[in-house]
């Protein structure tokens, strides 16, 4: 699935998700939440930002059902799994997985709110559930 590199961009990301925080960014000027890509946002590239804590509610705007492991170690022998596009609360979207439910249910529009998943001792990954 990926090679978690952190970089500017993501580290505070990933350090809020060790701590159970789903943190997205919300713009000082015009207060819209983003996450990470700007360009797709409507925020303009010299908005200055902050880190906020997510409501970590949200819907499944898109998914799909993999049955062909991911390209990491944590995706070995775990298939079939969800992928999913999220739509949070607060507008911003992102894509993780569906945990802990029958795929059965899963649909697009759907509510989920996030849980955490301890990958190893260095990487805590945000996923969805159903509510």
């Amino acid at each position: 699935m990926f090679n978690l590199l952190l970089d500017i961009d993501s580290f505070k990301f990933w350090e809020g998700a060790k701590k159970n925080k789903l943190l997205i960014q919300k713009s000082t000027i015009s207060k819209k939440y983003f996450l990470y890509s700007r360009s797709f946002s409507g925020v303009a590239a010299d908005e200055s930002f902050e880190w906020v804590e997510s409501s970590g509610k949200g819907t499944i705007y898109s998914f799909t059902i993999s049955h062909i492991a991911g390209g990491s170690e944590f995706y070995v022998n775990k298939t079939p799994y969800i992928i999913a596009s999220i739509l949070l609360d607060e507008g911003v979207r992102l894509m993780s997985n569906i945990v802990d439910c029958d795929h059965s249910i899963v649909e697009i529009g759907k509510n989920v709110k996030v849980v955490f998943k301890k990958l190893d001792s260095d990487l805590v990954f945000p996923c969805f559930t159903i509510v």
